[in-house]
């Protein structure tokens, strides 16, 4: 057992009371990631971290600091700490207000003038940096990141290639090799080339853990950023269809940073594409007994979905249970606040990712709604299903995909507690291309063949197989095939049967 003296709650009081304001600072970074995933006790870390930083502003105006030199340290303290806090404005104050001795310090201007060009850079200002350094370089290249100038972006960190620079561990405290292929990764991954990206993101994690085994890791700042090269990583192979990948990869960032929503979102999302891809399954095909007494059998191959081994649903796993699971913890960090605030105002602090404001809140939550209610479908719980899929039609703020979806996928849980009226009210097809007329044609062909099958669907359910198969005619898609073949059986066109078979069957190879 650890002793307690050692334990850094402990010794941040200590330092704060030696007035060692840079070491407790450390501890407090440290504590914090130990109750990151308790929030009563991250926020008050993170209020002891602040007044650290007041504390540290006063000496700022303190008359009593003789040293010069001493006086610069606490400044570029501040500032880095105000950046760390994501408190931009208050870094663009410090320098305003007490940067102009640093802009004649030869050995600190660079610094200082980086530091000052990140906290711009957040805030949608122009720097005035040359890629002349390694250090410079990397904030230009985000600079041009963040303005669209993928391209240009990637250039500038090409640029390591012809710059000399002294950046090690031992002088900066970070590993710049890993720091290089993450960034790229990054870009890679913005221009959807999500393979690419994967590399580089794999680059970066070996990097990383070849600077932990350095005999100088002690000295790494950054020991925090192998969560995030993981956390792009796994983004990169989810994009990628690598499911299982992204799956480990997002789950080790979950670990780390469990406040964020936007993880656990996709963590949902890693599930669904493995549980859910046998809808792409060809169908099987088998004739029994001979002449009049022919049956022929189309099914599906089923998988086994859902655990059978008593294990909890809240271990990890890739299944639609523990899917629901992601979309509940997700949702709970929302929080369920009228819209009084600016769009642009910060609500949640998201790490590795920037803070989530009001309207990427609404977005989020209507996203979770959507993925919410086909989860529930699947897991043969139409109630939930319809729930969610209402919920999501009562936000203003849903885009018309969104709430072409929903439709849908109230139509569905409704078709399954048998209200055949009701689901058809939410298949209206006038009603349902207004809401996709702007989305691509791919899409608006994924809806309609969806709206249309379901549609048929309610008029067999009424018992109208004749407007049924006029629906299904309509529809040029092998998914509606076996609900084709089962009308024609039922209306006794035997000729169109076969036809429809050698249809499955070519599907099938294809």
């Amino acid at each position: 057992m650890s002793n307690i003296k050692d334990d850094p709650a402990i010794l941040a009081h200590q330092n704060f009371l030696k007035k060692d304001y840079e070491a407790a600072l450390q501890n407090l970074n440290e504590l914090e990631s130990y109750v990151s995933h308790k929030s009563i006790l991250l926020k008050r870390v993170q209020h002891n971290k602040a007044v650290v930083e007041f504390v540290k502003e006063k000496l700022l105006t303190c008359k009593n600091i003789k040293d010069n030199k001493l006086h610069h340290q606490i400044i570029l303290l501040l500032m880095e700490a105000t950046l760390c806090r994501r408190t931009y404005e208050k870094t663009l104050e410090v320098a305003k207000h007490h940067g102009e001795p640093l802009k004649t310090n030869n050995n600190l201007k660079d610094l200082f003038e980086r530091l000052e060009a990140r906290a711009q850079i957040y805030l949608g200002e122009k720097t005035n940096l040359k890629p002349d350094s390694i250090e410079n370089a990397f904030i230009v290249a985000q600079q041009k990141y963040v303005n669209g100038e993928v391209n240009d972006s990637a250039e500038t960190l090409g640029l390591y290639k012809t710059l000399d620079f002294n950046y090690d561990i031992k002088t900066q405290g970070e590993e710049i090799w890993a720091a290089i292929n993450n960034n790229l990764g990054v870009i890679y991954l913005s221009i959807k080339k999500p393979y690419l990206a994967s590399k580089y993101f794999q680059h970066a994690v070996k990097e990383h853990f070849r600077a932990m085994v350095n005999e100088d890791s002690e000295m790494l700042i950054a020991c925090k950023d192998r969560p995030l090269y993981v956390y792009n990583l796994g983004l990169s192979l989810l994009a990628a269809n690598n499911t299982e990948g992204s799956f480990e990869c997002l789950v080790e960032a979950a670990r780390h940073y469990p406040n964020n929503p936007r993880i656990w979102l996709r963590l949902a999302e890693c599930c669904v594409k493995k549980c859910c891809s046998d809808e792409i399954q060809p169908f099987t095909v088998k004739k029994i007994g001979s002449g009049p007494h022919t049956r022929i059998l189309l099914s599906k191959e089923n998988k086994a979905k859902y655990s059978s081994s008593g294990e909890s649903f809240a271990i990890p796993s890739l299944s639609l249970e523990f899917a629901a699971l992601c979309l509940r913890n997700a949702i709970t960090l929302l929080p369920d606040k009228e819209s009084q605030l600016e769009a642009s105002t910060t609500l949640i602090q998201a790490p590795p990712g920037p803070p989530i404001n009001w309207k990427q809140r609404c977005d989020l939550k209507n996203s979770i709604l959507v993925l919410q209610s086909y989860i529930f479908l699947h897991l043969q719980d139409p109630l939930s299903a319809l729930m969610s899929a209402n919920e999501l039609l009562n936000q203003t703020d849903a885009t018309n995909c969104q709430k072409a979806w929903a439709h849908i996928y109230a139509a569905e849980a409704l078709i399954n507690l048998d209200k055949i009226t009701e689901a058809v009210e939410h298949l209206h097809p006038p009603m349902i291309h207004e809401l996709v007329s702007i989305l691509p044609y791919q899409m608006r062909d994924m809806i309609a063949v969806s709206v249309w099958a379901k549609a048929a669907v309610c008029h067999i359910l009424r018992g109208d197989l004749i407007t049924a198969r006029k629906i299904l005619l309509q529809i040029n898609s092998p998914k509606v095939l076996p609900l084709q073949m089962y009308l024609e059986i039922c209306t006794g066109n035997i000729e169109n049967c076969h036809t429809i078979l050698r249809k499955i069957r070519i599907s099938n190879f294809s």
